[in-house]
């Protein structure tokens, strides 16, 4: 419960931050390590300043600039955007042992041991058991103004914090495309974190402390275990 009150807060305070004028976007990894940003009004050489939307639908998200080489560019293109003090990965090109994510957008992520890229993504079964009852979300848009920005992504933050993680499972990136142009990603599975806390057995322990193989393995578990490491720090892109 305490670990559930930790992750919410956390997603809450990255929320309450976005701030207007801020969407930026990178190519690729090595932009993301490099801290290679632009400014997605560069990119539409300021015709839609102030309104750039980020729309959800079952966690997957969507970046609409109403440029449509723009949006092309962000859609098949970009690696990741930063939306205020929110990193979201581009899932296109993600792949798991050859498989892609089940996210047709866009996902929420997180700065991981500096230059690395934790993203949260549904398992296979859990999109199939979505879209098989019809999950009736309401798809939000939030327009990139200061009025706005803070409180509507704040409630999205809450529902992130509370459900989204329960559903989700870590993915690790860290590096380029491949030659196929497919970003190879980790699944951050038990194999991984007993690794990853060889040499932390309190941690290990502390992880291993959920019988539920599916809660264990969480993002609502492990997230909270690499922020104790100080892998994961309580701000995305800091």
């Amino acid at each position: 419960m305490k670990k559930n009150v930790l992750v919410l807060a956390w997603f809450c305070c990255l929320t309450l931050m976005a701030q207007a004028g801020v969407a930026k976007y990178c190519m690729s990894y090595s932009d993301f390590v490099k801290g290679n940003w632009k400014s997605v009004d560069e990119l539409t050489h300021g015709s839609t300043c102030q309104e750039c939307q980020m729309k959800s639908y079952n966690h997957h998200f969507y970046f609409r600039t109403g440029n449509k080489e723009a949006d092309k560019k962000l859609k098949k293109e970009a690696f990741a955007i930063m939306y205020g003090d929110q990193l979201f990965v581009n899932c296109r090109n993600l792949r798991n042992d050859g498989v892609c994510l089940d996210v047709t957008g866009y996902t929420q992520a997180v700065r991981f041991d500096k230059d690395k890229v934790c993203v949260m993504a549904y398992k296979i079964d859990d999109v199939s058991l979505l879209l098989g009852l019809g999950l009736d979300i309401a798809s939000i848009f939030v327009k990139n103004d200061a009025a706005s920005i803070g409180l509507d992504l704040a409630a999205t933050g809450c529902y992130i914090g509370n459900d989204f993680l329960s559903k989700t499972v870590c993915y690790l990136v860290d590096s380029d495309a491949n030659m196929k142009g497919k970003i190879p990603v980790t699944r951050m599975n038990d194999q991984y974190m007993e690794n990853l806390l060889n040499n932390d057995a309190p941690m290990l322990e502390k992880y291993k402390a959920i019988d539920n193989k599916r809660d264990r393995q969480s993002a609502a578990n492990v997230i909270p275990i690499l922020m104790e490491k100080g892998l994961v720090t309580s701000f995305a892109m800091k």
